[in-house]
């Protein structure tokens, strides 16, 4: 189910706190689509962080073009953040522009180190400027939303000891998830190493095959287009395989 239409519009960042810095980042605009038409964000939740370790991701934001408000349904022209709340601790947000507009695909830098665990819900407080004919175009009432973006932050990750070990599977993050997830591996040398995704009757519904280095290494998967529910994924290199349980949310 989408989320609240604004929620997208939680990227701002750069114009809220001073910061003229534009991310350098990719907008992903092979898995991300705007189905409905609301606008929409991919993921609506980002893999898990840890304290005192350093954290990277990119989100892909589509702008709605149009918003039900108390003047009906209108046409969106673009969109200021007024206010971002309930950030983890040594996160920051650099968006590759400070204003979003309508029909343009924008990529939001998420960068830093947490300092404190927990799950955080941000709370964005957006201004929408929209058009109406009677009006022309006016700026909005601000909207407050604090539903659509949840970041986990664990305390500091152990210490991963692969020594003796060739192969094998690491946890996917997150997992349950909506839209994305990482679904990682180790393996002690270059090998060629596939995923495979079944659902429960046993049908494959995703497959992917790629050569990689040695050490830890991610599948990014985006299950958006399959139905809320469990899945078994197996990662399998020249010689092993292994089969996990996958769970995605509505």
């Amino acid at each position: 189910m989408k989320r609240l239409l604004f929620a997208i519009l939680i990227f701002l960042i750069p114009s809220v706190a001073g910061n003229s810095i534009h991310a350098q980042c990719i907008p992903d605009t092979v898995h991300c689509k705007d189905t409905l038409l609301p606008g929409e964000i991919c993921p609506l939740i980002m893999p898990d962080g840890y304290v005192n370790t350093p954290y990277e991701e990119t989100f892909t934001v589509i702008p709605p073009s149009k918003a039900q408000t108390n003047y009906g349904l209108v046409d969106i022209v673009k969109i200021v953040v007024d206010s971002v709340g309930n950030l983890p601790p040594g996160i920051d947000y650099f968006a590759n522009s400070d204003t979003f507009y309508v029909d343009t695909t924008y990529c939001v830098l998420l960068s830093g180190t947490p300092l404190v665990s927990g799950t955080y819900d941000l709370r964005i407080r957006v201004i929408p400027y929209i058009y109406t004919l009677i009006t022309g175009v006016f700026r909005g009432d601000p909207v407050v939303d604090d539903t659509s973006l949840t970041i986990t932050i664990h305390e500091q990750a152990g210490i991963e000891d692969f020594s003796g070990v060739d192969f094998t599977i690491l946890d996917a993050t997150p997992n349950p998830f909506r839209n994305t997830t990482r679904i990682g591996f180790y393996t002690r040398n270059q090998d060629i190493v596939e995923l495979r995704i079944y659902n429960l009757l046993g049908q494959l519904i995703y497959n992917e095959i790629n050569i990689y280095a040695s050490g830890k290494n991610w599948f990014d998967y985006n299950g958006a287009g399959f139905n809320p529910g469990t899945y078994l994924y197996r990662i399998s290199n020249s010689s092993k395989s292994i089969t996990r349980k996958l769970i995605r949310l509505e």
